[in-house]
């Protein structure tokens, strides 16, 4: 994948030529060592999945299922299936 990699003053200098430059490849804003910022263009959908994703409630809410599966308390897709009349 493509990437454009810029400094922060770059950024600073040039803010609004970045902005469209990520609608069409991201923008990798460098300080120091590694990458401190990275611009992409989102739709609303990925904005709104990535809010959710990233949300603690939410990722607590998959750890928790996650050890209920491996201590083998999940529910089976047939049942599940069965559930939703399908």
């Amino acid at each position: 994948m493509k990437l454009n990699e810029i400094t922060p003053q770059q950024l600073s200098r040039e803010t609004g030529k970045f902005l469209k430059q990520a609608k069409r490849v991201p923008v990798v804003v460098r300080s120091g060592k590694g990458p401190a910022l990275v611009i992409h263009a989102m739709s609303n959908d990925d904005i709104v999945d990535a809010l959710i994703t990233a949300h603690p409630r939410f990722r607590a809410s998959i750890r928790r299922a996650r050890r209920n599966r491996a201590a083998g308390k999940g529910i089976p897709l047939s049942e599940i299936r069965k559930s939703f009349g399908l």
